[in-house]
């Protein structure tokens, strides 16, 4: 946790307030390791869970929603979650700009390479999958964005627009709020 502290940007305001906390999902709480770690659940809060919900099983995903919602009855939250598309598996192309080449075969690599380093995506999610999720515990979907969204947003302003054909568009960045 301390290399991801020191990337925060020096002028980051309230950067002392930004806590990391490890957590195995499948074998720890959730609630036991933010109290821990000395979590006010009187005040605001905005979590983050990007690059998990593929590494764990879907009950995981699902019971750390519930716990996060009960944890910020008291106070308002924004989530912030990634996930990956289950075209992956389904229309691997469609996980991938327009003219992408051998994008199935880049899918399936990415999945081994994940695999061969012990840690194998097992988790996809749909569009509506997720919304239900995070709407069944009291979130609303405030944005569910691709690189392909991202691309005109951040990328075109300032001269770096990516070529449909290199672009990914298996992982969904969300942002819903309580």
């Amino acid at each position: 946790q301390a290399r991801k502290r020191s990337k925060l940007p020096k002028e980051l305001p309230n950067s002392e307030n930004v806590t990391y906390v490890t957590v195995d999902f499948t074998h720890q709480s959730l609630t036991k390791q933010l109290m821990a770690a000395g979590f006010d659940q009187s005040k605001s809060t905005v979590f983050t869970l990007e690059g998990v919900s593929q590494y764990i099983t879907k009950e995981a995903v699902s019971s750390t929603i519930k716990e996060l919602a009960t944890l910020t009855q008291k106070a308002s939250s924004i989530f912030f979650i990634s996930y990956i598309d289950e075209l992956l598996d389904k229309d691997p192309e469609a996980c991938f700009g327009k003219g992408y080449p051998k994008a199935a075969k880049r899918a399936k690599l990415i999945k081994n390479l994940s695999a061969k380093a012990g840690e194998p995506w097992i988790s996809f999610y749909g569009a509506e999958e997720m919304e239900s999720l995070l709407s069944q515990n009291g979130h609303s979907i405030k944005e569910n964005v691709t690189l392909e969204d991202l691309n005109s947003v951040y990328f075109t302003p300032v001269g770096r627009t990516l070529p449909e054909n290199q672009i990914f568009k298996l992982e969904h960045f969300v942002i819903a709020k309580s």
